[in-house]
């Protein structure tokens, strides 16, 4: 019990707890990916405008919405400027691997 709640205590130092994304593919809709937390809310999608060009949407209020405004070159650099942003994991998800 005691580790559990140190982990929640150092996780939420800034304020911000660390969320992991999913990365999905969209089903019907090629060169896009659908990102979601652990417990499959919807955080927003990718989206690759071109071979090396790939922008963020954010869904609502989502904590990615400070993202949307950046370009990235790769489906790689956009996972781990969203983990970096989110403070946690971003991984394909498990059937895409």
């Amino acid at each position: 019990m005691t580790a559990y709640v140190m982990t929640q205590e150092l996780s939420c130092l800034d304020g911000e707890a660390a969320v992991d994304v999913v990365v999905t593919p969209a089903e019907f809709k090629p060169g896009t990916w659908m990102l979601s937390d652990r417990l499959r809310r919807p955080l927003g999608t990718i989206t690759e405008v071109s071979p090396s060009l790939f922008t963020i949407q954010a869904d609502g209020n989502s904590r990615l919405a400070g993202m949307e405004a950046a370009n990235f070159v790769s489906l790689g650099s956009v996972m781990s400027a969203i983990a970096k942003h989110m403070k946690g994991e971003c991984q394909l998800s498990s059937g895409n691997l």
